[in-house]
């Protein structure tokens, strides 16, 4: 990785059914299979309540969109919600174009402490 570029990082949190992922840097094809396979762990141990904050994301590729919309669809299989949180301008300007915000709901609500 170049100096240059953004670090990923995905930290998740939980509080009871309540599971939160952040992400920052770039969500793309080398990073997304992380978030799915994090997601799916967290689906398994009873999580109901998937919230991805993207409030450090700085790029989202269309694998990224496409992980997107894989977690929703895990979540909605296992009866769970997913929506993102504090997408930055151009990551909300993505999700817009792409039609996604109108399957992933978009939230403000405060993170897990």
């Amino acid at each position: 990785m170049a100096d240059d570029e953004p670090t990923w990082r995905l930290q998740t949190s939980r509080c009871g059914a309540r599971a939160q992922f952040s992400l920052s840097g770039e969500l793309d094809l080398d990073t997304a299979p992380a978030l799915l396979a994090a997601v799916v762990e967290q689906l398994g141990t009873g999580a109901r309540e998937i919230v991805v904050d993207l409030g450090e994301l700085l790029f989202i590729d269309s694998s990224g969109l496409g992980t997107l919309v894989g977690c929703w669809r895990r979540a909605k299989n296992a009866g769970a919600t997913l929506s993102v949180a504090h997408p930055n301008e151009d990551v909300r300007v993505t999700l817009e174009i792409t039609g996604l915000d109108q399957i992933l709901p978009i939230t403000n609500e405060p993170a897990i402490s």
